[in-house]
């Protein structure tokens, strides 16, 4: 494990992600919608710090399981861009959503 700031409060610390914005985004023909948590990196100093996080899991037709993106970004709209574009590679009418759980 790799050490962070915060492992010294206490060594079972693993990693600490700051939320920094949450986007909601509606979906022609999609019932749910769809949500990216923004979140930053705040125990290391990482170049990419930021993930966009979907609360949505597609299967596209053909797929063997579920996807969702969770790239590191340079920035937060990078890590917004980087979450939908995820979601939209395996989206279609065929596709199978799901809800993630403990999103």
């Amino acid at each position: 494990m790799t050490e962070n700031k915060y492992s010294r409060i206490n060594s079972r610390i693993a990693e600490v992600w700051e939320i920094v914005g949450t986007y909601e985004i509606w979906i022609n023909g999609l019932d749910k919608k769809l949500k990216i948590k923004i979140l930053k990196i705040v125990s290391s100093h990482d170049d990419s710090p930021y993930m966009g996080v979907a609360n949505l899991a597609v299967k596209g037709k053909g797929c063997a399981d579920y996807y969702v993106s969770l790239h590191n970004k340079s920035t937060k709209e990078g890590a917004l861009e980087d979450a939908i574009l995820g979601f939209f590679a395996f989206y279609s009418d065929e596709a199978e959503v799901r809800v993630v759980e403990d999103w």
